[in-house]
């Protein structure tokens, strides 16, 4: 679920003169909110770096993620998220041919304690299409790729006010990498005046950024590299971290760059990222008794290394047509003709809700996201961001659980009959 009510926000709002219920409009302020969104940041945008697409994949790979996420615990709290992750990410061609063919794979009964989600394929009637505003047409619920087998999406910049050059025309380059996950389903469980539960929503967009120190022989040869901190982002903002601060996985592969990969630990059906395992309660800036949804991102289920699989950079979409511009994409975004879906800046789903205000009229809520290349925070990091070491003094709402043995095997969905 994504919203805002000001700058390049994930909802908008459209009035028509009509009537309804006060109860309406405190309700939509209260869903209007996202576990995970930072859209409407502010920044100055980073510039291309002086790198080649060679050399942005090696630095993508080096300092890619590792993605944590959900398994149901026995002796945890008797809470909905208490449950395996359902909902995984999934490479944006496959989401298109598996749309546009009419079968999809999607979970028809979600994880019940420690029994994993079943998953089956299954056909649906309505047309995918991209519009002018949101992609439509596909259905609810679709599971994703299996585990491990989807690719990530990254965007490398440089801060240039850090760049350092030398006499030998050597340079140290700041570079910001970010990394960007799609999902096709989102599942929450905000209650609202402690009723319903609300928040799922078709298509979602997460993602982290690193920061890291490189330098650069005047032949423009890459040498050392080092990480300086991260940024996380959940629950409208984002957290920072140093190098030193942040937990990081080893790749056994790679044993000069044993433990450059940050480790996420990914919100339960949310997708938010956290650096740690825990919880959290509500909303920031929100009273429990008004919106209460909680993040379980306890880290014992599921884990991704994602630099073991296809990394997609946004800013060349050209070099991986079959990614970016596949024929399945081209068939259903013939009446707004684009390069490829990096240029797409309406919605990846057509979920929304709709109120009646007094005196204002209707008013309409997209908790379906837009895609990464045109959020206002793609490129730039914004000026919201806290350290976590602050954010965990103030918000008396995070429950940290440390580091939890992993759910063998893990919980991976399975195939139904």
């Amino acid at each position: 679920v994504s919203a805002s009510v000001s700058g390049r926000c994930s909802c908008r709002w459209r009035t028509r003169l009509a009537g309804s219920s006060a109860a309406a409009l405190l309700l939509l302020v209260a869903f209007n909110l996202h576990v995970g969104s930072t859209d409407g940041w502010r920044g100055i945008p980073g510039a291309a770096p002086p790198l080649s697409a060679q050399q942005r994949l090696v630095l993508a790979r080096r300092f890619a993620p590792q993605l944590r996420f959900n398994a149901y615990r026995a002796d945890g709290p008797r809470i909905r998220q208490n449950t395996n992750e359902d909902y995984f990410p999934m490479g944006v061609a496959r989401f298109l041919r598996q749309i546009v063919s009419g079968e999809t794979d999607v979970v028809i009964q979600e994880s019940q304690g420690a029994q994993p989600a079943v998953i089956q394929q299954r056909q649906f009637q309505t047309t995918p299409h991209f519009g002018h505003h949101a992609l439509s047409g596909f259905p609810k619920r679709m599971v994703g790729d299996p585990p491990g087998e989807a690719p990530t999406y990254f965007h490398i910049y440089e801060d240039l006010d850090s760049r350092a050059t030398l006499a030998d025309g050597a340079r140290s380059l700041t570079l910001l990498i970010e990394y960007w996950s799609f999902y096709p389903y989102d599942r929450a469980d905000a209650k609202v005046l402690g009723l319903g539960h609300h928040g799922d929503h078709r298509g979602d967009w997460e993602h982290i950024t690193v920061r890291i120190l490189a330098q650069q022989a005047a032949s423009g040869e890459l040498g050392e590299t080092a990480l300086e901190w991260g940024a996380y982002y959940a629950h409208g903002g984002g957290v920072t971290l140093t190098a030193d601060e942040m937990e990081r996985a080893k790749d056994s592969s790679q044993p000069q760059h044993t433990d450059t990969h940050p480790v996420v630990y990914v919100a339960q059906g949310k997708h938010a990222s956290y650096p740690e395992a825990g919880t959290m309660h509500g909303h920031e800036g929100i009273p429990l008794w008004l919106v209460n949804h909680v993040d379980v991102f306890w880290g014992n289920g599921v884990v991704v290394d994602t630099w073991k699989s296809d990394l997609f950079d946004l800013e060349d979409p050209a070099a991986t047509p079959a990614e970016f511009a596949s024929a399945e994409f081209q068939a259903i975004s013939k009446s707004t003709p684009l390069a490829d879906w990096t240029r797409f800046s309406g919605r990846w789903g057509s979920d929304y809700a709709g109120f009646r205000i007094p005196l204002l009229g209707r008013a309409t809520i997209y908790s379906s996201p837009i895609g990464a290349p045109a959020k206002g925070n793609y490129g730039q990091l914004g000026k919201n961001l806290v350290s976590w070491q602050a954010f965990k003094a103030q918000d008396k709402n995070i429950h940290l659980s440390g580091t939890l043995p992993q759910v063998t095997p893990p919980p991976v969905p399975i195939r139904g009959q």
